[in-house]
């Protein structure tokens, strides 16, 4: 929205509540990552906010920075299929988003992992998944047979040389993906196409805006306290620097119009609030309701028959989409899962927190035979077999599959606030049907893999991650059943808009980043 509307002419000032990362900024020594979270009560204003309240059905995990979501999410841009979107207000249809689609995967330059490419080939978890489609049974219950792919991903791929940098059509240098598999902890070389250095580097460069253009005035460590509805038209935002706790100054500004772009928690908790205390008190009574989760669901397989080697490659890089038959009452269903890979400073941490038995002995012979030499008249001067001996076996890492599930879930849950604190209430009832086909599928999957599948311990109890919260505020034809109308515009609020996953009103199905990305594009486009 920022970089549509300084493109259009409109003065546009954006606040972010964490701050601005460039090269190598992110977090990966351990006192930066012990610091390196969004938690402000504990004085933390990092970047990964993970929000477990005790009465929540689902630990949600989103971003702080420039460029939020963007910065953690996994690369991913697939578009709902048609009957997906069904039941969706306004008409809103497959036929009329794909210009939006398409504009999206232009502005981010993305294109699919380049596998035929001798460097990008040797990823062994991608050759994984790809030789697992043939060998997977056709559920009962499915359409039609899985399809294996490679999605569209928002990565630079350009160059001649792992790391070989270049200029972003949005004048911005990011450098060729180096199979680091640091998607998730925020890229530090800028292979990533994220938000800042794509759609928000746009809106601040005069140069790129057009002879209309006016360049957007960004703020970091701008935290939204409030939003005052004025007499004369227009609002008042207060926002204050998070840093400087309950004694930060507060700042005001006024706007004709203003867009909250928070996500699905953020928005939901934000905007509940101020109906609670009086801001906004007119706001729908659907505002916190049809949340989802977009059916996410995590697992791992243990002990493939081959090597998977998860430290190699981008997060994500292939995809399996399973087609299936609606719910009971006609709800279109259907399901994806990708490989997922790891950083290598966590393999390095998963292994060391698993030391094998032989290690430790190993540890004490090589001490021993350091004794020993002190005595010996020719003792052996190269040691590097005996160093070897006492790292940890990683096999079960270089064995170990993730596998990250989602799909079309209900939306029937719900946030809610206490006090100052976000909750997602969520009922699995009235998805049982999707999870049950996703757990099959991941039984397979396990099994064309020659391994042995592990599902996250939480959903023994019927607890959830969600990475790809949505909803909260859903579009609607009417305040009855939403919050904001297909234009983004929030109901008996005039001027005040919501643009982000919190509209979507049903679960996207793949990876929801590009159906967000592209509603704002027809948002944008419209306004």
């Amino acid at each position: 929205m920022t970089c549509r509307l300084a493109e259009k002419g409109y003065h546009v000032c954006l606040l972010e509540r964490g701050r601005e990362y460039g090269f190598n900024e992110f977090p990966r020594r351990i006192k930066e990552f012990k610091s390196g979270l969004w938690d402000p009560k504990d004085n933390l204003y990092g970047l990964h906010e993970f929000l477990a309240h005790p009465e929540s059905d689902v630990f949600t995990v989103t971003a702080s920075g420039l460029g939020g979501g963007s910065l953690i999410y996994a690369n991913v841009l697939l578009p709902m299929d048609a009957d997906f979107f069904q039941g969706w207000p306004g008409g809103i249809n497959r036929e009329e988003m794909d210009s939006y689609y398409n504009k999206v995967l232009d502005t981010l330059g993305a294109t699919t992992y380049p596998f035929d490419d001798p460097y990008y080939q040797d990823t062994p978890k991608s050759h994984m998944f790809k030789d697992a489609v043939s060998r997977i049974k056709m559920d009962n219950e499915a359409t039609k047979a899985p399809e294996g792919m490679f999605p569209p991903l928002a990565i630079c791929f350009k160059g001649n040389f792992p790391g070989e940098q270049s200029l972003n059509t949005h004048g911005r240098i990011q450098s060729r993906c180096n199979k680091c598999g640091e998607c998730f902890l925020g890229c530090n070389i800028h292979s990533k196409s994220t938000m800042d250095l794509t759609y928000i580097a746009r809106a601040r460069n005069k140069e790129l805006l057009g002879e209309n253009g006016v360049p957007a005035d960004v703020r970091t460590h701008a935290k939204v306290v409030d939003i005052i509805p004025l007499d004369t038209g227009g609002y008042q935002v207060r926002y204050k620097d998070p840093r400087n706790g309950t004694e930060a100054t507060l700042y005001e500004l006024r706007s004709e119009k203003v867009i909250i772009s928070c996500g699905s928690v953020g928005s939901s908790g934000l905007l509940l609030k101020l109906k609670r205390d009086g801001s906004l008190p007119n706001l729908s009574d659907a505002l916190g309701k049809h949340w989802c989760g977009n059916g996410d669901l995590e697992a791992t397989v243990f002990d493939t028959s081959k090597e998977v080697i998860p430290t190699k490659g981008p997060t994500i890089t292939y995809a399996i989409k399973y087609n299936y038959s609606p719910y009971p009452d006609g709800f279109p269903h259907g399901i994806y899962i990708s490989d997922a890979g790891i950083p290598n400073h966590l393999a390095w941490y998963m292994v060391g927190k698993t030391p094998s038995p032989g290690t430790l002995i190993n540890f004490f012979k090589l001490v021993w035979k350091f004794f020993i030499r002190v005595f010996r008249k020719n003792p052996e001067i190269n040691i590097g077999d005996e160093v070897v001996s006492m790292v940890d076996n990683d096999e079960h890492v270089r064995r170990m599959m993730i596998l990250l599930g989602m799909g079309r879930d209900r939306s029937d849950g719900r946030v809610e606030v206490r006090d100052d604190d976000i909750i997602v209430k969520w009922c699995i009832d009235h998805s049982k049907l999707h999870l049950e086909r996703q757990k099959r599928e991941m039984a397979r999957l396990a099994k064309a893999m020659g391994g042995k599948l592990l599902l996250n311990p939480l959903t023994l109890m019927d607890k959830f991650i969600a990475v790809h919260p949505l909803g909260g505020c859903v579009m609607a034809d009417d305040p009855k059943h939403g919050v904001v109308n297909t234009r983004g515009e929030v109901f008996n609020y005039p001027g005040l808009f919501v643009v982000d996953g919190s509209i979507i009103p049903t679960s996207t199905g793949p990876n929801p980043s590009l159906t967000i990305a592209a509603i704002a594009e027809r948002i944008a486009d419209r306004f």
